[in-house]
């Protein structure tokens, strides 16, 4: 069998666009894939163009081969490269599992678990109230883990929209100056969620970078009584010390790792115990390949998964399909949002379903979804900057 070529199409999802892939072969089986990098499109969609050409004519069950060589011979790495090979390797385990008629998970080691647990997003909200109710209509969706965002710090940010102007400006740096009752307008928050969804509900929160150390010190220890699951990137991602100290600090867990590029890129994150848990996305690291890697490598050190995979329907089978395989995954993220669920169906058929916050896994071939390609060419890519949402 050989690879005969490879298609793409970009699809409008919202507030963001989906690229999707088809490897085609010279014996009818085919494999798909989606991933999507906000405000960088195009730029993907190019470099998957590239990374077809080398795949053109090569064999396509040698996929751990296939993953050194598109990552070796390209010099420059990083996480636009490795989105790229994300695509390729993830549509390369749904061809393989198509072939031989099994789920990709079977290919991957068989079931760990029969159900991977996920959690879902609720706005932050323009009062401690507003967080509340959202949380509490989450948890009336049958979800039992809840992310949301620093409250007061974005007016808009992905699927996340305030109700009034933010505290904190959206692009102001770490570095800068925070109101004095920041903080505390914070723990109010989670304090309300807390009082409204009780002891049991997992509360997450992401900071997507935005504080420094001591900063960041500082809101663990506000949210401390509140008793969240983790927080993720309390400071930006980049220095494995800055990690390492709140870390070093903070009562609650640590969460990061959705830029990392490859099991390279984790290595010095958790050699050091710089994060308690350790969150590869399956559509940005390099693909299965390079997450489960990633994953053994956190399990070697005691730390759990919790994957990043804010995206649609493919990429989560993707993901879940490893989930279920590994044996220290926490938790993975879902975008199962009211505003992203209509995607799902309008551009795959048997799109994953989650019910009381858990995947149930199935034996479908490969990934199990399939694209509906007649839909996705009638919502074309939409540019990204017209949409808001900034950080």
């Amino acid at each position: 069998m050989r690879v005969t070529g490879v298609r793409q199409w970009i699809a409008d999802f919202g507030f963001y666009n989906a690229i999707y892939i088809r490897i085609e072969t010279d014996e009818g089986v085919v494999g798909e894939a989606e991933v999507a990098m906000r405000r960088r499109t195009r730029s993907v969609s190019a470099l998957i163009e590239e990374l077809s050409e080398y795949l053109v004519g090569r064999d396509p069950t040698r996929i751990e081969q296939h993953a050194e060589r598109m990552y070796r011979d390209a010099f420059l790495g990083g996480t636009l490269l490795t989105i790229g090979i994300s695509a390729i390797d993830q549509a390369l385990w749904d061809l393989n599992g198509r072939a031989l008629g099994v789920p990709v998970h079977r290919l991957l080691g068989g079931k760990f678990r029969d159900r991977v647990p996920v959690y879902t997003h609720a706005k932050a909200g323009g009062s401690p109230e507003a967080m509340a109710a959202e949380i509490r209509d989450r948890v009336d969706r049958g979800f039992t883990a809840v992310k949301t965002t620093l409250p007061g710090f974005y007016e808009q940010v992905t699927s996340v929209k305030h109700d009034r102007p933010a505290l904190i400006p959206a692009r102001q740096t770490e570095t800068e100056l925070l109101p004095t009752r920041t903080f505390k307008v914070i723990a109010e928050y989670f304090a309300a969620a807390r009082e409204e969804v009780g002891p049991d509900i997992q509360l997450m929160l992401d900071c997507h970078g935005r504080l420094n150390v001591a900063n960041a010190i500082r809101l663990c220890e506000a949210l401390a009584p509140y008793d969240l699951t983790f927080i993720e990137e309390p400071v930006p991602a980049d220095r494995v010390d800055w990690m390492l100290e709140v870390s070093r600090r903070s009562t609650t867990p640590i969460a990061a790792g959705e830029r990392w590029g490859n099991h390279f890129g984790s290595a010095p994150f958790i050699g050091a115990h710089a994060v308690a848990v350790v969150q590869p996305d399956v559509g940005i690291c390099g693909g299965i390949t390079a997450a489960r890697k990633i994953a053994t490598c956190a399990e070697v050190h005691g730390l759990s998964i919790a994957f990043h995979n804010p995206f649609g329907p493919l990429q989560s089978a993707a993901t879940w399909q490893l989930a279920a395989t590994l044996p220290n995954l926490l938790i993975s993220e879902s975008m199962i949002t009211p505003a992203q669920t209509r995607y799902w169906e309008r551009y795959t058929e048997d799109p994953p379903r989650v019910e009381n916050g858990e995947w149930v896994v199935t034996d479908a071939p490969g990934l199990g979804p399939r694209l509906r390609v007649e839909e996705i060419v009638k919502h074309p890519f939409k540019p990204e900057l017209d949409r808001g949402g900034t950080r």
